[in-house]
């Protein structure tokens, strides 16, 4: 939700903009208290009888406001009663009696308390506006029916100003503190989401990591292992990666996460074989050009799938690392490996890693075309 979105669903959610209006009724319900009495002193009839009803009607107004969920209903009335107190104000004490500046809060409240009005609370702020310039422009044309004295008339200004000052101060202290406490709620609601969204990726991230190592185990039985292959090699990896690590080797590349990436995707360097028919896989003898040909394909049929079945993975470097492993595992650093026949450098560090790895856990294993080698020997040939 942009800016404007949440400008027009309202500055406070329901539950706050009903506080907020059940504070301004409890205050507008003082004021018309202290002015029934005020004006019953200075025996100004008209305006105690109106004040009268606007204590019952702010009362009534209470009760509705404490009952319902909305508040754009009983501000129509409170509004109305405001606007017309003004009026009679001036009409019967005289334009300086009167306290104008009522009309402009009243147009400033709809934008704190009406939910998802945003055109309506826009209405009333200009017909507040309009309202308060029009009456504070012709104020001096009123000549006040009861004569009130100077003293009177600087008492019931300091009232208005108290009240509106009140008002304003109290507004805005509840409303900071409703807006600290709701940024705090959504930050609270934010981490919760947050760690539920993380708690979801490690069970998508562990799902993937066993469907990937099953289908690798697949790939390794049929190629006449028990499956341990894909464990010894990913342990090999991380140890020669921790090691190139605490070494200081390719700092701008071996990192923690680096270390756990490769070791990861170690498991699939070889899923490329589920393409090659069992009849190579399983041959105790030398494979035939063709079939080495044949045999070649797992590295780039091996990238195809990962990139078909992992490719979605939101932990793109991951899927990158992945695919280096399953392409170049089988190039070498003098250039005559394949598919590519990549030499040195040109070859990623993560298939180099790779291909040490499975050198040497394919040289001190027993395979079915040949016996386990000592590791010294491993060592020498790598």
């Amino acid at each position: 939700m942009n800016r404007l979105d949440t400008v027009k669903a309202g500055i406070l959610n329901l539950k706050h903009a009903k506080v907020v209006a059940i504070f301004s009724i409890t205050f507008s319900l003082i004021y018309h208290i202290s002015m029934l009495f005020l004006f019953l002193r200075l025996n100004v009839r008209p305006l105690f009888y109106f004040n009268i009803f606007s204590v019952a009607l702010f009362g009534i107004l209470q009760i509705i406001v404490f009952r319902k969920k909305t508040f754009v209903i009983p501000f129509a009335f409170a509004y109305v009663e405001v606007v017309i107190h003004q009026i009679l104000a001036d009409y019967f004490l005289g334009g300086d009696a009167s306290f104008h500046f009522f009309i402009m809060l009243m147009g400033i409240l709809p934008f704190i308390t009406f939910d998802r009005h945003f055109a309506l609370a826009a209405f009333y702020s200009i017909i507040s506006t309009i309202g308060f310039i029009f009456l504070e422009t012709i104020r001096h044309y009123f000549t006040p029916r009861y004569e009130i004295s100077e003293r009177v008339l600087f008492v019931l200004k300091v009232l208005n100003v108290s009240f509106s000052c009140s008002v304003i101060c109290l507004a805005v202290f509840i409303f900071a503190y409703i807006v600290w406490h709701t940024e705090q709620n959504l930050q609270f609601q934010v981490e919760e989401k947050t760690r539920e969204i993380q708690k979801k990726n490690e069970k998508l991230v562990s799902l993937q990591n066993q469907i990937i190592n099953s289908l690798a185990s697949l790939v390794e039985n049929r190629d006449g292992d028990t499956g341990s292959h894909i464990l010894r090699t990913s342990a090999y990896v991380e140890i020669i990666a921790r090691k190139a690590y605490e070494n200081g080797l390719w700092r701008g590349i071996i990192d923690e996460q680096y270390i756990e990436l490769i070791k990861s995707a170690a498991p699939m360097h070889d899923i490329g074989k589920i393409v090659v028919p069992d009849s190579i896989l399983k041959k105790p003898g030398k494979l035939t050009d063709e079939e080495f040909d044949q045999m070649k394909l797992h590295t780039t049929e091996g990238r195809r799938i990962i990139e078909e079945i992992v490719g979605i993975a939101e932990n793109k470097n991951y899927v990158k690392i992945a695919s280096e492993i399953a392409t170049s595992h089988h190039e070498r650093w003098d250039g005559r490996g394949y598919p590519y026949q990549h030499a040195a450098e040109e070859i990623p560090l993560s298939a180099r890693i790779m291909a040490v790895a499975d050198v040497f856990d394919a040289l001190v294993s027993t395979r079915c075309y040949k016996k386990p080698m000592d590791k010294e020997d491993a060592f020498r040939i790598i």
